[in-house]
């Protein structure tokens, strides 16, 4: 499930969010947290079920995630392991592209992740045969929706309503994370807050890269709104940091 938007913020710097759509009888998820994986800082909300994350970032990469591929998939467990491990296996490897070449995504049910760093934007779909990399234009906005809940005439609507909205307003982090809660308000079956009767749209995260550190802006939409007007971080002994929640 789910809706990634990427946005370029100047030719070093971009910020990446994510809506997490879900099962309402979903357990909640874990806030942001920072492990050590592959000898570097990783921060990421967690899924008490599967024990994995959607979304994840280090001082040099941020990975989301996605599920589904190209179309939407019957699942046939048993499956190897959550695809939320699958964000995490990311950063154990010394660069992206050793991580294409030797990870084994045998076993694992059909995902999109895309894996920002400075430069540079990957696109990975796993159709549970095939492993398919795209190289997205970092200099270009782009949006993601799951195929899992939305079909092709609904991922068109909302690409429509991303591009009259990177026409029509200046991008930034609160700028795309009010497009994230405001976008096809009118139909909540569709808009990116969606809300169906078994599911609902459970948080939104985003990271800005500023080509030297990165900060996490999380907010779990399932918990009354924040009305401090003062942000809590938490600083990490090594970069990034993260907002543990955003200000509405």
């Amino acid at each position: 499930m789910c809706t990634a938007t990427y946005l370029p913020l100047s030719s070093n710097s971009f910020v990446l969010t994510h809506s997490r759509d879900e099962k309402a009888i979903r357990p909640a998820a874990h806030p942001p947290k920072a492990v050590s994986i592959g000898g570097q800082t990783v921060t990421y909300p967690q899924d008490p079920q599967g024990l994995g994350t959607w979304f994840a970032v280090s001082a040099g990469l941020t990975a989301c995630l996605l599920n589904g591929a190209f179309m939407a998939h019957k699942p046939t467990p048993p499956y190897k392991h959550s695809r939320g491990l699958v964000v995490l296996d990311a950063f154990d490897y010394v660069s992206v592209d050793a991580f294409i070449r030797h990870h084994s995504f045998a076993g694992i049910e059909p995902f999109t992740l895309i894996l920002a760093e400075t430069g540079r934007l990957t696109e990975l779909r796993w159709d549970a045969k095939r492993l398919f990399i795209s190289d997205k234009d970092p200099k270009q906005p782009h949006i993601w929706s799951s195929v899992t809940l939305y079909g092709a005439d609904v991922v068109e609507q909302r690409e429509r309503w991303f591009t009259q909205w990177c026409a029509q307003q200046p991008w930034s982090a609160k700028g795309i994370r009010n497009f994230h809660l405001a976008a096809g308000a009118g139909d909540p079956h569709n808009a990116l807050r969606m809300n169906r009767p078994q599911y609902l749209t459970v948080s939104l995260t985003s990271v800005v890269h500023d080509g030297h550190h990165s900060d996490m802006y999380y907010q779990d939409l399932t918990q009354p709104t924040l009305t401090s007007p003062t942000p809590t971080y938490l600083p990490l002994t090594h970069q990034p940091t993260f907002l543990r929640h955003a200000i509405a």
